[in-house]
């Protein structure tokens, strides 16, 4: 028998390489609490790898990640940073362009929402 769809779970989170663009779900933006303007960040601990949010009081200053949505209404996020997607996938050993994710349960730590980004099954 042949499946037609490989994987029919949507990722969570996408990461290009080369442009160094960062998408993430309306669902995993909620979790975070992200507004415009925000920009998130990567913490890895024990080999494991968690998605933060890094809430920006005062527009000063220039911040590398950070999250604008897609679209007018649209719930989804995306940022840039070539340095931060880079630096996952090379920690990871993906060698493709484009890789996506699935994101785990959330937890919070010293009042900071982290959630772990399953990096075992890439779904691109």
């Amino acid at each position: 028998m042949i499946k037609l769809l490989e994987h029919n779970r949507r990722p969570d989170i996408s990461f290009s390489r080369k442009r160094g663009t960062i998408r993430i779900t309306a669902r995993v933006a909620r979790v975070l609490a992200l507004r415009p303007g925000d920009a998130i960040n990567i913490a890895v601990s024990n080999g494991e790898y968690y998605l933060h949010a890094v809430h920006i009081t005062n527009g000063i200053g220039r911040f590398e990640a950070q999250c604008w949505p897609t679209k007018k209404g649209s719930g989804n996020y995306c940022a840039s940073c070539v340095r931060l997607c880079r630096s996952l996938l090379d920690s990871v050993g993906v060698k493709a362009d484009k890789v996506a994710y699935m994101v785990g349960q959330a937890f919070e730590r010293d009042s900071t929402t982290y959630v772990p980004i399953i990096t075992l099954h890439p779904l691109l």
